[in-house]
Order: structure tokens, then sequence, then C-alpha cells
């Protein structure tokens, strides 16, 4: 059913590798147009869970209100997301994105395990043992890190006080878990996407917060 998806993706890798000349290399180039197309729907999603964090305080009274009647504080709450227009589970986008797109490339490295095998790429295949179709240790450490820092940036975007910001905080574990089973072109895609989604959520909240400044300042 998604064998168009598949081959989309490996014939951009390989078109890419045939300008860059590394499987490494063009899997990053991917990542960054992956990500510059799904720009408009980062910053909606952003839009979101900023949202999220100025309905805290009445979250909070919704919650003291109904203490000991939690059907009638869910239907607030939800009452309350749709009137301001609110998806609180906003702050999971970019993770399940990241699992739509991982899904087929770890079919195509599986499919392209020859060429992705004799592949090196910064320290992989040099430093460590292994190539770009095996498991690198370090790059999985790298990626529960980066996912971390991503963690605590969207769920202070949001709030912090929710169900998905508990579900985010259990993604890098998971991430760090899987990775040890997963190549290390998996990896890279996935470490390149996350810097990528903090760096666009931090460029994007500081352009918000200089209206704010200039505001307070006058």
């Amino acid at each position: 059913m998604f064998d168009w998806l598949f081959q989309l993706i490996e014939v951009s890798i390989e078109f890419l590798n045939g300008i860059v000349g590394g499987y490494g290399l063009a899997i990053v180039i991917f990542t960054v147009i992956i990500k510059m197309l799904l720009l408009p729907l980062t910053l909606k999603q952003t839009k979101s869970m900023k949202a999220m964090k100025e309905l805290q305080p009445e979250m909070e009274k919704i919650k003291n209100k109904y203490e000991d009647n939690k059907e009638k504080q869910q239907e607030a709450m939800m009452k309350l997301y749709q009137e301001n227009n609110v998806n609180p589970i906003a702050g999971c986008l970019p993770m399940i994105l990241q699992m739509a797109i991982i899904i087929p490339l770890y079919r195509t490295i599986l499919a392209m395990s020859d060429a992705f095998g004799d592949e090196v790429f910064l320290w992989i295949g040099r430093i460590t043992e292994g190539s770009l179709a095996e498991p690198d240790i370090p790059l999985v450490l790298l990626n529960g890190l980066v996912m971390v820092i991503q963690t605590k940036f969207t769920s202070g975007m949001s709030g912090g006080d929710s169900k998905a910001s508990m579900m985010m905080w259990i993604m890098p574990i998971m991430v760090v878990f899987i990775g040890f089973s997963l190549p290390a072109g998996i990896m890279i895609y996935w470490f390149t996407s996350t810097v990528i989604i903090v760096a666009q959520h931090f460029f994007i909240h500081r352009q918000d917060e200089e209206p704010e400044t200039a505001v307070k300042e006058a």
C-alpha cells in the first residue's frame, strides 16, 4: 500500500547521495528538506502550545473547582480547549510525524543494506565499529540527550502540566531503548530532525517574546 512512499524515499536518498557523495550526509539533507516542508504545521503546533501555556491559570481553576468530580473536570477542560481553539496533544505531533517517516526510512535502509553497510559517517565506522546499517551506541545516547532538551523546551512552552507532557518525557527513554536495535542511518535522521525541531521552537518562541519585551520597555 505504501510502496510508493518507500520508493520515493529510496530515490530521494540515492539522488542526494549522488550529489554529496555520502549516504550519511544525504540523510541529513533529506531530513532538512522534510522539516522545511512541514514548517507550516510546526508553526501551527507551536502556536497551539503557547495557547496551552496561557490557559494554565484557567485550567488550574477548573481542577480546583471540580477536584472531586473528574468527569465534570474533563468536560470543563474540553470546553475550554474548544472555546480557545487549542489542541491539548499538539506537543506530541512532531514525534508522531517522526514515526511516519522513520518506518518507511527503516524499510528503505534494510532494502539498501549492502550500500549502507559499507558507508561511514563522522565517527561511525571510523572511531567506532559498524556502519550506517548497524546500531551506533554514541549516536543513540546523543539522540536521547537532544530529545530530553526537546521535551524540556516543549513542555515549558505548553505549560508542562498535562498528560501530553508525561508522554513526551517517556519518549526519550523509549528512543534510547529502541535505538540500540536500529541502524545508525535511522538515528541520524532522528537526531537531525530533533535538533531542527528544537531550533525552530527556540527561534519562534524568541520572536514571539520580542514584541512583548518592546511593549514593556515602552
